[in-house]
């Protein structure tokens, strides 16, 4: 039982290790031709043990058609000599989806106007982007997990970290350049009607919202997350607003009633009729 929940430990941990992508991992490793096993067995006998290679190519068919479950022991020490065989275009998108679930989160807002240039407002959000990401990765949060898919070598980690860096980037571009454009010709040419059009854009966890405002015309600004109000809290403060003109009407009313009232009782008591 003892050993059982070991195993059971280490497969956590190497779940932990890789992002949570450990059924993509073993995917691919039971995805190698015979050529690229024997490279990582030989490796694997190496490292372990001559015994140790010939158990796991014999349990290899019986893993993969899960009769028999690989021990967390085993899954990580097989994994363990697995990115070296990787291609890059593997790596990176390994890297892009540990980015996506462990990278950091955030909520910008931008104004523009209807003639201005598109590409003033990307450069904004992109270095705004890179303001967020940078302080995170001192944090090592997801560099530790890209230790693994790096096999530990430096640069490697560094262009995996690159890579989930630029690929938001691009993304944002494309999003933007798409998008934006749209509601600007709105704004510009049914100023009538739409003199101000609102877009929310998802870029990973990131939250990019961007108004068009016919006032703005040609100028770029970034609203501070201090000015920043949703429209729910919009709709909260007028309704105080207005509860508060109502209440205040309602008692300059009862004020001038309760002395019209007064005045009268005392006529009433001066003027006996």
């Amino acid at each position: 039982m003892g050993l059982a929940r070991r195993h059971i430990q280490e497969a956590q941990e190497f779940s932990r290790e890789v992002g949570g992508l450990d059924a993509e991992v073993k995917a691919y490793f039971f995805s190698l031709d015979r050529e690229q096993l024997d490279i990582l067995l030989k490796e694997y006998g190496k490292k372990y043990s001559p015994q140790a290679a010939s158990y796991a190519r014999q349990a290899i068919p019986k893993w993969r058609a899960g009769s028999t479950k690989m021990s967390g022991t085993v899954m990580k020490r097989l994994f363990d000599l697995l990115p070296p065989l990787m291609p890059l275009h593997m790596k990176f998108d390994l890297a892009e989806r540990i980015w996506l679930h462990f990278g950091p989160a955030s909520r910008h807002e931008y104004i523009i106007g209807p003639n201005a240039d598109v590409a003033e407002l990307i450069a904004l959000v992109c270095e705004k982007l890179d303001e967020v990401v940078i302080p995170y990765e001192l944090e090592e949060a997801v560099p530790h997990r890209f230790h693994w898919l790096s096999s530990g070598d430096v640069k490697i980690k560094e262009k995996l970290l690159n890579h989930s860096r630029q690929v938001q980037k691009t993304l944002a571009t494309e999003k933007l350049s798409l998008e934006i454009p749209v509601l600007q010709r709105q704004v510009r040419d049914h100023s009538d009607i739409t003199r101000l059009a609102r877009i929310e854009l998802k870029i990973h966890k990131h939250s990019v919202i961007v108004s068009v405002e016919k006032a703005m015309n040609r100028k770029v600004m970034e609203k501070t997350p201090e000015a920043i109000i949703s429209p729910d809290s919009q709709r909260n403060w007028l309704r105080l607003l207005i509860g508060t003109v109502l209440i205040s009407f309602v008692l300059s009313r009862q004020v001038v009633w309760s002395t019209l009232f007064e005045v009268i009782a005392r006529l009433n008591v001066l003027l006996p009729f």
